[in-house]
């Protein structure tokens, strides 16, 4: 099956994702608040779809690169979606916006559709059941501080390069801009070690799965976190200035590859990924004999 058509296919599964969770918001009377910035249905309608197919593209390298029974690599990309998509994205949208102030009920039922739906179809057409990489052999105190610089990890990437472009986004914020707010600094920092739990707990399953290099890995695992906590949202928020969706993609795609490359540099071993690449030694005597000179 090509490439191509395995990727509808999964964009289609979002679109099914996405009217499913509308089915079933109006069957159980679940009203979302008002669109922010004032969208309307249809170009909000639009928005989505096309940020559906970007977050197809990102998960693709990654999910082409796992070397798991199906089963297991869509097990792992719907874990993946539904905490690092799901329930971050209501994270986030609860800190930073009022968008859910009337309530998070649909958003549930969204995101529960596009977990379920599209990460069974991301896993289920991309990967081989191959031999992965498969994490180091370690100590208990090797993997302790290895998993608590992770988990701190983040809230660093992520407090560096938001103090990048504070000064450009800020005054929206302040402003109350589409819906926009500033919560206080001990709200952003526990909120980034929340946040922290859920990329490092489903982010950790990929690099066991993974089968080439650690170089591929870091590309891959960073550009799957770009696009979908940062790039899917932004492309979907055409109500927000330009400014600040150019700024946050640039700075939610350097939070992504910095993240990325602490989880390859913590939990991979160049060794085991060496192994995973290199062909499995012959029999000398079934090798061809050279040609005599």
């Amino acid at each position: 099956m090509k490439t191509a058509f395995r990727l509808a296919i999964c964009w289609i599964a979002f679109v099914v994702a996405f009217m499913l969770g509308g089915f079933i918001d109006g069957a159980l009377h679940l009203r979302a608040g008002a669109l922010p910035g004032g969208a309307s249905p249809q170009s909000f309608f639009l928005a989505q779809l096309f940020a559906g197919l970007v977050l197809v593209i990102g998960l693709w390298p990654l999910a082409r690169s796992l070397a798991a029974p199906p089963v297991l690599r869509a097990a792992a990309f719907v874990a993946f979606l539904l905490f690092a998509l799901g329930v971050n994205g209501i994270i986030e949208a609860r800190r930073f916006t009022n968008f859910l102030d009337a309530g998070i009920a649909p958003a549930v039922v969204f995101y529960l559709c596009v977990a379920a739906i599209l990460g069974t179809s991301t896993g289920l057409l991309f990967g081989s059941s191959g031999r992965p990489a498969g994490l180091p052999h370690r100590t208990w105190p090797a993997w302790s501080w290895r998993v608590l610089c992770a988990w701190l990890g983040w809230p660093a990437v992520y407090l560096f390069f938001g103090t990048c472009i504070a000064p450009i986004v800020t005054p929206y914020y302040s402003a109350g801009v589409a819906g926009l707010r500033i919560p206080t600094l001990g709200v952003v920092i526990t909120t980034q070690l929340v946040r922290s739990v859920l990329f490092l707990a489903t982010s950790l399953v990929f690099v066991a799965l993974w089968k080439g290099s650690r170089r591929g890995l870091w590309f891959t695992l960073g550009l799957a976190h770009a696009f979908t906590i940062g790039l899917y949202g932004i492309v979907g928020a055409t109500f927000l200035p330009t400014v600040l969706r150019v700024t946050h993609t640039i700075e939610m795609t350097c939070d992504a590859f910095a993240y990325a490359g602490l989880l390859v540099l913590f939990f991979t071993a160049p060794a085991v990924a060496k192994a995973s690449t290199e062909p499995l030694p012959q029999d000398p005597d079934s090798l061809p004999h050279p040609l005599p000179l």
